[in-house]
């Protein structure tokens, strides 16, 4: 008896029913193709030229034949376009190549500047830090605040003396005020409060 071979697929889902060699996506994009390109050619061979005409027309089929036909990875291309997007335009970063010896005196400088940066941080005391810091924060905040609200220098002076005269007559209406007070009687003074309504 002969022997029988069966053949295994790696996954189920890769098997994919092919009709006159294409499968479903090949044939849709062979028709896409075709429908595309024979029309483009002929129309725009007179008016352009056939030379012209047949770089656009192998554009438009390289591409349409690449996102139908071509799988990298058992992917189809509208799935790893976004990969290739990613990894040249995104991420792309260019690779310089250091000797082993450049290297190390690299790392020693960055060593070396950590250290003195550490040993400066150490001589200052954590609290005067804190401080400094915060004066600086809000120093920084009071600028904001002048550039925002158009505030100077001279309309700081005017308002400031504008608050001191009127704390000043303030201050002098209340001492008036005490001593008129003051020369009335225990009696007068619990009338006053009443009609208050303290």
């Amino acid at each position: 008896m002969d022997d029988i071979e069966i053949t295994v697929f790696d996954e189920i889902k890769d098997y994919k029913e092919k009709i006159y060699f294409f499968n479903f996506r090949q044939w849709i994009f062979a028709i896409l193709i075709a429908v595309i390109v024979i029309p483009t050619y002929i129309i725009l061979k007179d008016k352009i030229g056939e030379e012209i005409t047949s770089y656009i027309v192998i554009a438009i089929a390289g591409s349409l034949g690449f996102i139908g036909f071509v799988k990298i990875h058992e992917l189809e291309a509208e799935k790893i376009l976004p990969y290739w997007f990613r990894h040249y335009f995104l991420f792309a970063k260019p690779i310089h190549y250091i000797s082993d010896e450049e290297y190390k005196l690299l790392h020693e400088k960055k060593k070396k500047g950590k250290k003195s940066k550490s040993r400066q941080m150490q001589k200052i005391d954590k609290q005067s830090a804190k401080e400094i810091k915060r004066k600086q924060k809000q120093e920084k905040l009071l600028m904001k605040a002048k550039k925002k609200y158009g505030i100077t220098e001279n309309a700081e002076i005017i308002r400031s003396n504008k608050t001191k005269d009127i704390i000043e007559k303030t201050d002098k209406k209340d001492n008036e005020l005490i001593e008129k007070i003051s020369k009335l009687t225990k009696e007068e003074q619990e009338v006053l409060l009443k009609l208050l309504g303290r």
